[in-house]
C-alpha cells in the first residue's frame, strides 16, 4: 500500500468515527414524546384506603406535546379486587397543572366491565378534575368528582405536601359515615411520611378516619 493510500484510508476511518458519534449524539439528544413507568409495591394505598390488600403492580403510559399531557395508568393487584385502569389529560402553565381523570375499576373476569358506560347513576366511569401546584415548597392539589355513579354528594379531596410530609382530606368515597350523627363529613382521611432511596421507597400512612395505618414500600423499573 502506497503512502497516499495510507493517508485515505486514515482520513475515511477518522471521519467514519466521527460521524458515527455525532449521529450517535443525535439520537440522544432527540427525546421521544413518549415515556412509560412500572412500579411494584407491596399493597395500593391510595388515599387513605387500601385496595385489593394484596401486592400490585402499577404501569403508565404518557404522550407530552408541549404543556399537554395525555396518558394511561393502571394498578393490578395480585389478589385481583381492586384493580384500576385509568385515563387521563393533564395542561400545565408554570408550576399549576389541571388534569381531568377518568377513573375506571375493570373486574377482567371475562364479564362485561361496562366500559362504554357513562350512566351518572349506575356507569363504570368515576371522573375527577384537578388542579394542584407549588408554593413556596408546599405542594397542593384539590380534585372534585363531577361524574360519580350513584353518589348524592359529589367527593372531594385535598391534599398538602412539604418535603417528605403529606396530608390529605376528604368526603364522600374516601370516608366512613360520621358514627355520631350519620353524615358524610370532609375529615382526614391521611398524615403520611415518605422516604426512599436508589432502590425503594416507604411511605407511612395513617388514615384517622379508618382508624387505621399503613406501611408501603415499592420500587420503580
Amino acid at each position: 500500500m502506497s503512502k497516499t493510500q495510507k493517508i485515505t484510508l486514515i482520513l475515511i476511518s477518522i471521519f467514519g468515527i466521527s460521524y458515527g458519534q455525532a449521529d450517535g449524539k443525535l439520537e440522544t439528544l432527540t427525546s421521544s414524546p413518549w415515556s412509560v413507568s412500572l412500579d411494584v409495591f407491596n399493597r395500593y394505598v391510595w388515599r387513605g384506603t387500601d385496595y385489593g390488600n394484596s401486592p400490585s403492580i402499577q404501569s403508565g403510559i404518557e404522550y407530552s406535546a408541549g404543556s399537554l399531557t395525555l396518558g394511561a395508568w393502571g394498578a393490578w393487584q395480585y389478589s385481583g379486587d381492586g384493580n384500576e385502569n385509568d385515563l387521563y389529560i393533564s395542561y400545565s402553565a408554570g408550576s399549576l397543572s389541571l388534569t381531568v381523570t377518568d377513573y375506571f375499576f375493570p373486574s377482567n373476569s371475562g364479564a362485561s366491565d361496562s366500559f362504554l358506560d357513562f350512566n351518572p347513576d349506575s356507569g363504570a366511569h368515576y371522573i375527577e378534575a384537578g388542579v394542584s401546584g407549588e408554593v413556596r415548597g408546599v405542594g397542593l392539589y384539590a380534585g372534585y368528582f363531577f361524574l360519580e355513579p350513584g353518589a348524592e354528594n359529589k367527593s372531594l379531596y385535598a391534599n398538602i405536601s412539604y418535603g417528605p410530609f403529606m396530608i390529605g382530606f376528604g368526603n364522600g368515597l374516601y370516608t366512613t359515615i360520621d358514627k355520631d350523627n350519620g353524615n358524610d363529613k370532609f375529615d382526614i382521611i391521611e398524615l403520611g411520611i415518605t422516604a426512599s432511596n436508589d432502590l425503594f421507597s416507604c411511605s407511612w400512612v395513617l388514615n384517622p378516619n379508618q382508624e387505621t395505618t399503613f406501611l408501603i414500600v415499592g420500587m420503580s423499573f
